[in-house]
Order: structure tokens, then sequence, then C-alpha cells
């Protein structure tokens, strides 16, 4: 698979255009260094006694993402707010607000560097079969086999086998495969907001063929794991752009969907490069514009934001998300760190 977009093509029919990959023999970029701020809001009809949280704001350490800093504040004051590691190597914070209180922000400030994405050209260009868990070898311990296998918000047997088994197609390079499901999920589904919910089910999806960056992803992880290979589920963040005011309100850079907000997207295990992310949302493999937060199974390991409110009958509430990936000043070396 060349660097340079090709075509897709059955028979003599053109298709959708393969994305772009970077491969090791490309010109280096340099790391590109953020700010990043996450404000949750949420404000309610009536007091409120007490509030208990998890969030998966803070962004990781990553080969290709190195943590400079990072502060979660929330106001009202907590009683309690600690760490935690799960599982999959994810940062959480827990917080508890035991005061009354009709308004809740939670704000995540961090400053981190993203260094490119580059993959060997000969393990892209090996047929997607070689990917299976029998040709792990070391790669991976036992805990990679969660990412094959059947999770709670990605059940087996769903339509997404359709899908897969028109990308996974005998023979085929992985990497052209990966670009193949990014571009199908993009030119198959459509982007909108108010069609989904975060409990929409994935056949529903499937069935609408709308929803957001959540569904897509599922969508994509579904159709790796129907055929066989590793799929992770990734939250995280886009670049964004100040808006006119300079406040935390952005405006997308460019063409990219989904940089106000939390984003995700999904990540496929390669043998002899790693794990290859791509995001059918914006019909691209992920790069220097993508800061990541916390990966699993599917989107029930890793909200940005759940808990449980106290209040009293009518405590209905609103939510407000807004999300801030600035550009810093230049960025110093990246230290790669486990995945």
């Amino acid at each position: 698979m060349s660097e340079n977009a090709t075509t897709e093509t059955t028979g003599s029919a053109p298709r959708r255009p393969l994305i772009p990959l970077r491969h090791e023999g490309a010109e280096a970029v340099e790391p590109m260094l953020y700010r990043v701020h996450h404000l949750t809001s949420y404000r309610y009809a009536k007091p409120v006694s007490r509030n208990f949280g998890r969030a998966h704001i803070e962004p990781r350490a990553t080969p290709h993402q190195r943590v400079l800093s990072h502060e979660v504040v929330v106001d009202p004051a907590p009683a309690r707010l600690t760490a935690h590691t799960d599982f999959y190597g994810n940062s959480s914070t827990y917080l508890l607000v035991d005061t009354p209180h009709t308004q809740l922000d939670v704000h995540s400030h961090a400053q981190v560097t993203v260094a490119e994405r580059r993959y060997p050209l000969e393990p892209m260009s090996r047929p997607w079969e070689q990917c299976t868990p029998e040709h792990w070898g070391s790669v991976l311990p036992d805990s990679g086999l969660d990412f094959v296998h059947p999770s709670p918000r990605i059940p087996a047997g769903t339509a997404a086998q359709e899908i897969s088994a028109a990308v996974f197609t005998p023979g085929r390079a992985i990497g052209e495969c990966l670009s193949a499901l990014t571009a199908l999920i993009h030119s198959d589904f459509t982007y909108d907001s108010s069609a989904t919910t975060v409990s929409s089910t994935l056949e529903e999806v499937l069935a609408a063929r709308h929803g957001v960056c959540q569904d897509f992803s599922h969508v994509g992880v579904a159709a790796v794991r129907a055929a066989g290979l590793a799929a992770r589920y990734v939250s995280g963040y886009l670049r964004t752009a100040p808006s006119a005011g300079g406040s935390l309100g952005t405006a997308p850079v460019g063409e990219m969907i989904g940089s106000a907000a939390s984003h995700a997207w999904l990540s496929v295990l390669v043998p002899g490069t790693g794990w290859v992310d791509i995001d059918p949302t914006n019909r691209t493999f992920v790069d220097q514009r993508f800061v990541t937060t916390a990966w699993g199974r599917d989107y029930a390991d890793v909200p940005p934001l759940k808990g449980i409110v106290v209040g009293p009958p009518g405590a209905t509430s609103t939510l407000d998300v807004a999300v801030g990936v600035v550009p810093d000043s230049p960025a110093p070396p990246t230290t790669a760190s486990p995945a």
C-alpha cells in the first residue's frame, strides 16, 4: 500500500478511494505540543445533595504521546478527588461532591506532545489473515484477547459481519483493509448528532446508517472482530482552533468532525507494527491532530464522565461539553511509552 491515495475497485467499477498511510520512509514531522481543556457542565433544576462520578478525561502516555502535565478541577469543591488506573492502563478520576448544589463543572487541564505515526511497509502489506491471534507471537499479553471477543456494547452476530466480509477479502493487505473500512463507514453512514444517544445499540446504528463518532467506532470494531482480528475502542480529542473571542468554545480545523467535544475512533492490532488507529468519522488514519485519553473494549469501558446523582424528584439536568486542543510553543522530543 503506497503513501499516495489509490482507488479501490471491484471488477471494472471504481469505488471509494483508499486513504493514504504514512510509512517509515516518509519525511519526519516534528512533534506537536498541545494545551488541552475539557469542560463538562451540569445544571440542575433543583438542588441535588450528592454527586459521585468517574471521569476518563486524562490523556494517557502512548508510543506517540507524552503527558507533560494534567490537573482536574471540580466546582463545587469535592469532598473526595482520587486517581485510579484500570486494567487497560487508563487513568481515571473519582469525584464526590456531598454538599447541596445546582451546578457541577468538571475541568481537565493538560499539556501533551503528540508525535507522528509512521508504519513499516512490510507488516502493513501482509495479508490480513496473518494478523489473527495465532500470528501475534509475544506481541501482547493474554489481555489482548479481550479485543478479539464480543463485548457488552459490541455483541457477536450483528449486521457488521456484512461490512467485514466486504472489506476483509481473501489475501488483501491489512493496510488496504483498514483504509477500505475507514472509507466504507465514512461514505455509507451519515453523521447526525440527533440520530442516536449513548445508549443506542449497535444494531440500531447499523439499521439506521446514522450516528456519531461513538457509533461509527463501534461499527468499525465490530467489523474487525468479525474477521477474527483485535480491535479496541479509543476515546480522546481532536485538535481545535480558538474561536474569535479566544474562549473555550472552538471551531473545527478544516473539515474535521467532532473537534468541539470528546471524540472516538478505533485501533487495530497489526503484528510487526503494533496498534494502528483509524477514524471513520473523518475518513483518516489517526495522526498528530488526535489526543488519546483512554481505550477499552467499547464505550462502556471508557465514558468521559458517568456517575450517580442524589436529589429530589424533578431534579432534571442539562449537560454542556466543550473541548479545546490548542497548539502551544514548539514541543520537546517525545519519549515513547508502552502501548
